[in-house]
């Protein structure tokens, strides 16, 4: 583990330009970017659960865009185009599971701007401000709290819009979100490189009139978490129900702005008193190894409460994850309990699924999934038997019934749950008290599964900052270990994709659905709507959640 000091943030002045990165990438011949595409094509057709969805939901033919962009190849200016053009194809599926990852040049960077954006609603008008500013880049009076009026000359809620196209957003409070996010910031694991060099952003200060920056695109090297491998091990990379990007952007955004904080959580040690403190209800902090868990104390009226942060499930073992969170809890206030799940996008499915039970006396029942009957799902499960384990899964339930769908014309095998219900059980209640989660529209995938879990095992009520969770409901795979797979083959560890360039492939290849109390609904793009929603306030973005908080705390203590 890395002593506080090997850690230096981001440095905006060492970062390149834009321009200047762009000169470095190499580039793939006309051979590779059609094996790329035939790739695509085979992968979406073979294994992609949410086809038919997709299809009559949004008009969408993946197949016919990317023959059509094969036949466009000669005419595409510019290596770029077609990052670009290919990253649009699977964008306009809204599912973050079913993505192409560019070549490794890329994959690794991210082009962001020294600042971030949220959206506020004051006297019923929404608004998008300045919540963080990078220290050292730019000059007051551009400073947390203005208030953007347009980009590049384009008015804000139209740029929105242009960029909710491109981001992969599964509900409108999704693709909101999601636009905010990456009108500053985006990792090119999915996103390729803006067109512009630049960005004009005009702006209404605090005080005086509207003003113009001008801002040239930076890019950096996306900073490894030790407590977030790049990869899970070989027997789980198929287990994973995760929102890559979104992982990507969460650990940017502390390199950028939160560098004493990242510092911290790295070293497992504590802030200072006086950070968490400082006006703010949060007394005490719980000091944690693992970078996506975050634990405090606080104080509101006199009466103590718990707060747990789940940044990620993102990780190597379920059983140490979920040790540490017992652990943590251990040390909360035991009469209340806020389980803030904002923009988790989400891990392990399995430590999702477990975690459930600790709240709760009620057997917890985990999500169903079923693959799309295609003879080659049939084949993948017919190759990981109990006879034949080349990965911790047995695949061999969902047989039956994807034999069943040749001769009935099935859409979907059977569903069954991914994780072993008496493995969920099993743990028992930890945390004696009443909880309330608290969610997101970038709350995705696992934290999607744990959201709905939470929901339909009547665990507690849910409080959103948004009207609907991220709506990411399914498991997704690599291409790579599907390849893997077919041949007979063990998963690999390795991140790097398996195509020219190191690109890569990712598939959600098994769909999530609903139990209990929504039994059978699918969770892919309907998301959990919560029992109570909370408009962020200018406060929130600016002084860290003082009014969620008590809202959260107001709903615990009914």
């Amino acid at each position: 583990m890395p002593e506080s000091d090997d850690f230096e943030g981001i440095d905006w002045d060492q970062s390149q330009t834009l321009a200047a990165f762009l000169l470095t990438v190499p580039t793939l011949d006309g051979s590779q970017k059609t094996q790329i595409l035939e790739a695509a094509g085979q992968l979406i057709a073979d294994h992609y659960a949410h086809l038919p969805h997709k299809r009559a939901a949004h008009g969408v033919d993946p197949a016919a865009r990317l023959r059509a962009l094969g036949r466009a190849l000669p005419d595409l200016v510019g290596e770029t185009s077609f990052h670009s053009e290919l990253a649009l194809v699977f964008a306009e599926l809204r599912d973050l599971h079913t993505i192409y990852t560019l070549p490794t040049a890329y994959a690794d960077m991210v082009v962001f701007l020294p600042f971030q954006l949220g959206v506020v609603t004051e006297a019923g008008i929404r608004r998008v401000i300045v919540t963080h500013v990078m220290d050292g880049t730019v000059d007051a009076p551009f400073k947390p709290g203005v208030e953007i009026l347009s980009w590049s000359g384009v008015p804000i809620w139209r740029e929105l819009e242009r960029q909710a196209k491109i981001s992969g957003g599964a509900n409108p409070s999704a693709s909101l979100q999601r636009s905010v996010a990456s009108l500053t910031q985006r990792p090119m694991l999915r996103m390729p490189p803006p067109d512009a060099m630049w960005v004009e952003i005009e702006y209404a200060p605090i005080a005086g009139a509207a003003a113009v920056l001008r801002l040239e695109w930076r890019v950096c090297r996306l900073q490894p978490d030790p407590h977030r491998p790049d990869a899970p091990p070989p027997q789980q990379p198929t287990h994973l129900a995760l929102d890559d990007d979104g992982d990507a952007m969460r650990l940017h955004r502390k390199a950028v702005f939160a560098p004493l904080v990242l510092r911290a959580q790295m070293t497992g040690v504590a802030l200072p008193e006086g950070v968490v403190r400082d006006g703010h209800p949060f007394v005490r902090e719980v000091p944690t190894r693992s970078a996506a868990l975050r634990g405090w104390v606080g104080r509101l009226d006199g009466r103590d409460f718990g707060w747990l942060r789940l940044r990620s499930f993102r990780t190597q073992d379920a059983d140490d994850f979920l040790d540490e969170i017992e652990a943590v809890l251990t040390e909360l206030p035991q009469d209340g309990l806020v389980i803030d799940l904002r923009a988790n996008p989400g891990g392990l499915v399995e430590a999702a699924e477990r975690l459930l039970q600790f709240f709760t006396d009620r057997p917890v029942e985990p999500m169903r999934m079923q693959f799309l009957a295609t003879e080659a799902n049939l084949a993948l499960c017919r190759a990981q038997t109990p006879a034949n384990p080349l990965m911790a899964e047995d695949l061999s339930r969902w047989i039956p019934s994807l034999e069943r769908a040749r001769q009935n014309g099935a859409v979907w095998s059977s569903a069954y749950p991914m994780t072993d219900p008496g493995l969920v059980q099993s743990g028992g209640r930890k945390y004696p008290g009443p909880a309330v989660l608290v969610t997101s529209a970038l709350s995705y995938s696992a934290a999607d599964i744990f959201t709905a879990g939470w929901r339909d095992n009547g665990i507690g009520p849910i409080l959103g900052v948004d009207d609907c969770t991220g709506a990411g409901g399914a498991n997704r795979w690599r291409h790579s270990d599907i390849q893997r797979l077919a041949r007979g083959e063990r998963p690999s560890p390795s991140a790097a994709g398996d195509l020219p360039g190191g690109a890569g492939l990712r598939v959600a290849i098994r769909r999530a659905l609903r139990v209990g109390e929504g039994a059978g609904a699918e969770l892919e793009e309907a998301g959990i709507e919560p029992d109570h929603v909370h408009a962020p306030t200018r406060a929130d973005l600016l002084r860290n959640d003082p009014d969620l908080i008590t809202a959260a705390v107001a709903i615990l203590r009914q």
